[in-house]
């Protein structure tokens, strides 16, 4: 920081503006399609945009390739082999950009840093080739209330004792059945924790059946998860505390308020 407050401010909004771009831009290179298989080939499991799987399957000749008390470790180990293709296409997708120049430039000019003024790399042009950034969000329209309304209300949408306590690293799983109570599917915000079927059920199914079950467990659990994330702040309550922030930041005449 630099002691001028309105200066100050602007740096800290075009900072977090920066943090912004380069999160999105990062985003937009995840693989969206990605499958996995266990090493057998008897389960496949196609990943959602969200991490989730969206879909898990049987081959035809499941039977020939996995034993019926081997389906829960057949299933974990695609969606693992799911996730490595996922991070290991990110990772390729990544290569050809300079993500990391940018983030050492936004960290060197960072205002938060002590000792800095903002003015380093950080705020010299971008180099040629570098992709084109975010347009800065619409406050044409976005009426900011007080900041100190604003924070009272960021705050209120977070259990600040859950995130403070011990349980806080272990997540909020969710768990659906098949119609017939036969497979289970766990998951947590963005994972898919175990999967569970019943070998004396399963044993002589048709991969038909068992993926009609799978799908039924699947879509309840990922129905549990929604209707329990519903519980938290949602994106658009997000996002519009975060417009008002950036319209506060933006009229320093409002932060004095």
């Amino acid at each position: 920081m630099n002691g001028d407050p309105f200066a100050d401010l602007h740096q800290a909004r075009e900072h977090i503006l920066g943090i912004q771009r380069l999160m999105s831009d990062l985003r937009e290179q995840v693989p969206r399609e990605v499958t996995g298989s266990d090493p057998q080939g008897a389960v496949s499991v196609r990943l959602a945009v969200d991490g989730l799987p969206e879909r898990i399957a049987l081959v035809t000749d499941w039977q020939r390739r996995q034993a019926p008390d081997g389906l829960d470790a057949a299933v974990t180990a695609a969606y693992e082999s799911a996730l490595r293709e996922r991070l290991e296409g990110w990772s390729r997708s990544l290569e050809g950009t300079d993500w990391e120049h940018r983030a050492e430039r936004l960290d060197a000019a960072s205002p938060f840093t002590a000792g800095t003024a903002g003015r380093g790399p950080g705020r010299e042009a971008e180099p040629a080739g570098a992709p084109p950034e975010v347009p800065e969000p619409d406050l044409r329209y976005v009426l900011p209330r007080r900041l100190d309304e604003v924070a009272e209300e960021m705050l209120s949408l977070f259990d600040l004792d859950a995130i403070a306590g011990p349980a806080a690293t272990e997540p909020e799983t969710f768990t659906g059945e098949s119609a017939g109570g036969q497979v289970a599917v766990t998951v947590a915000q963005g994972a898919l924790v175990s999967c569970s079927v019943n070998p004396a059920w399963a044993a002589g199914r048709s991969a038909v059946r068992l993926n009609q079950a799978l799908a039924e467990a699947l879509s309840d659990a990922r129905d549990r998860l929604a209707a329990g994330a519903s519980r938290g702040p949602s994106a658009p309550q997000l996002d519009g505390l975060f417009k008002e922030a950036m319209a506060i930041l933006a009229d320093p005449a409002r932060f004095a308020d």
